[in-house]
């Protein structure tokens, strides 16, 4: 069994995590960016960058685990100066063919300086063509995954290029009918197996994609193939289960 774990922060985990990952069938990741405190200037966004392209994409390519990296400011991680400045680092990244797709970028509160740099890179990824994978928070999902889904309407040209992530089973169909992906990770605090399970049988397995989130926090290097066998054993047929934790994701993201 092969999988590719769409949603990762490996740079916060060991080599033995990787190596594990690598031996047990995580054919690939996609390296998302997301800075844990808020940067100072553009300066730091810029050399957090390059850390994941020169040394971070080097190190999971040693343990023969493709991946594809995406760049963009996470609503969390907005620099307190030079906001402009750090916008255009990303658009210098993707001139220089140095990153696969925006993200994670999202919002957490809604507010209206978050939303601003949303919108900017969402425009920054319709010029270069590159999928998104969009954050949704934990507090007051609906409510932000409701403005997002109005702001990726109206921004980005193709919504099948999308991943609204960190979804909650009841929000499925709503992103769902607007053509975008559903990201689903299984994490503690997050998602179990048992709930991808349930999603699959209400609404099928076009367009979710699992994941892992991969990081700091209590996160499992195996969660989607995990996740697979659980599936499996459940009787979710074979097809379904290798379109939510390989296909699917590679399709989107090129593989």
């Amino acid at each position: 069994m092969k999988c590719i774990d769409s949603h990762t922060h490996t740079y916060f985990r060991s080599s033995d995590d990787l190596e594990l990952m690598s031996v047990s069938g995580v054919e690939g990741v996609v390296l998302c960016s997301y800075f844990p405190v808020q940067p100072t200037g553009a300066s730091t966004v810029y050399d957090f960058f390059k850390f994941l392209s020169d040394e971070e994409c080097a190190r999971l390519a040693s343990y023969g685990i493709d991946f594809r990296l995406t760049v963009g400011i996470h609503p969390r991680s907005i620099p307190k100066y030079e906001l402009d400045l750090a916008i255009e680092r990303i658009l210098a990244i993707f001139d220089n063919a140095l990153a696969n797709a925006l993200g994670e970028v999202g919002l957490e509160t809604g507010g209206e300086g978050e939303v601003d740099v949303l919108i900017k890179q969402l425009r920054i990824a319709n010029e270069y063509d590159r999928p998104v994978i969009v954050y949704t928070p934990q507090k007051n999902k609906e409510m932000v995954v409701d403005k997002l889904l109005g702001i990726l309407k109206e921004e980005y040209t193709d919504p099948s290029r999308i991943v609204v992530d960190h979804l909650t089973p009841m929000l499925v169909p709503k992103v769902r009918e607007l053509g975008f992906n559903v990201g689903l990770t299984v994490q503690q605090g997050m998602l179990t197996p048992s709930d991808v399970k349930e999603v699959l049988e209400s609404y099928g397995p076009e367009g979710v994609i699992v994941n892992s989130n991969l990081g700091y926090e209590p996160s499992d290097p195996l969660a989607v193939l995990r996740t697979a066998k659980y599936l499996d054993r459940s009787g979710i047929s074979g097809r379904d289960i290798q379109l939510v934790t390989y296909s699917n994701a590679r399709s989107l993201m090129w593989f």
